[in-house]
Parts: structure tokens; sequence; C-alpha cells
């Protein structure tokens, strides 16, 4: 008499889904997000974001991968900070640049050095993703061996309001290293803020 596959089947794939590691998921899914703007208030944000959740379980059930230390720490409520930060920083700036674009002159830009204080690759990652989506911010160049994003930033004409563009990325990278960064990323922002190189 044949014994029945199902058990064992079903025991296999209790097995994988065991294997699911919940945090390297909601990394997956926050790069997903970024990647296709998912923090955009738009309609299909939160079917992204289920998507996205959802691509990322399915990846690690197809290739089980041996439990690794994904490089960050998933902290909810810094979290939902980070992304409260970056959805204001988003419409202030999409006003900004609407702004100058009706002003009648020439705009003006600047690409400055901005020398982040965590040496993660992660971190790097999501604070140029992460800039990249904020209206008049574009990331011209990333030095990983410096830690360094080159950034393109429209309308900063002079010292004051350069100096003002470089703190915003530091203050995103710290937000992003608040939500998801290592005990180690942590203590690194407690550091001096580096100083930044401009070239209007």
């Amino acid at each position: 008499m044949k014994v029945p596959e199902r058990p064992s089947r079903l025991r296999a794939a209790r097995n994988r889904l065991g294997k699911v590691q919940f945090s390297v998921a909601v990394g997956m899914t926050l790069v997903w997000m970024l990647l296709f703007n998912g923090f955009q208030l738009r309609p299909e944000s939160l079917g992204l974001l289920v998507l996205g959740f959802l691509v990322a379980v399915v990846i690690m059930l197809l290739f089980p991968m041996p439990p690794i230390d994904p490089g960050f720490r998933f902290r909810p409520i810094a979290l939902v900070r980070m992304v409260a930060y970056i959805l204001a920083k988003m419409v202030v700036a999409s006003f900004s640049v609407i702004r100058q674009i009706f002003t009648s002159g020439e705009v003006h830009s600047s690409v400055m050095a901005v020398k982040l204080r965590t040496q993660s690759d992660l971190m790097l990652v999501c604070t140029a993703i992460a800039s990249s989506i904020i209206p008049g911010t574009v990331i011209v160049e990333v030095g990983r061996d410096e830690w360094i994003l080159y950034v393109h930033v429209l309308g900063a004409d002079d010292e004051e309001s350069i100096e003002q563009s470089r703190l915003d990325i530091l203050e995103l990278e710290r937000q992003i290293v608040l939500a998801l960064g290592t005990g180690k990323d942590v203590a690194a922002l407690a550091g001096p803020a580096p100083t930044g190189e401009e070239s209007p």
C-alpha cells in the first residue's frame, strides 16, 4: 500500500515558510517601495507595499537562504517617523520646485559632496535612493570608498542654502539609520557632523 505524500509535502511547505526571515523581507519591501516611489501619496501605494512584501516572501521561498544578518535592525516607530519625514520633505520640496519654475529669472543649482557619518552599504544606498525621490535633489555620483554622496540640488545658490541642503541630507541619513540601522550605525550618528564640499 502506497503511503500518501501529502503530509510530507505539507511538512516541507511549513519548513520553507519557517525559513522566511521577516527582517529581510521588510528590508526588501522597503527597497521595493523606494525604487517604485511607493511612499508618494497615490492610490496604488498600499498595493505596492503588499506586492513588495509578497515578492520578498516568494523570493525567499524559491531561493531559501541560511540565516543571515541583514545588516539592519527594524524599529517600527522610528520607521513611521522616517516615512513621515520623507513624505513631508517631498511635499515641501514639490512646492519649492514649482515656485522656482514660475519665478522669473535664472534658476541656480549646486553640486555638493555630502560625507555620511555611517559606513554601511545599506544606509548609503537607502540615503541615496531617498534623496533622489525628493523633488529638486538628484544623486549624481556615489563615492563608496569615502562614504560620500555627490548631490545636485536645485535652487541652492549661496552658502546658506548649500549648507542647509547638506544638513537636510544628513538629517535624512539620521532618520534612516534610526529606523533601520544597526547599533554600530546609530552610534556613528553621535560623532561630529562631517564638513561638506560644494561646487556651485
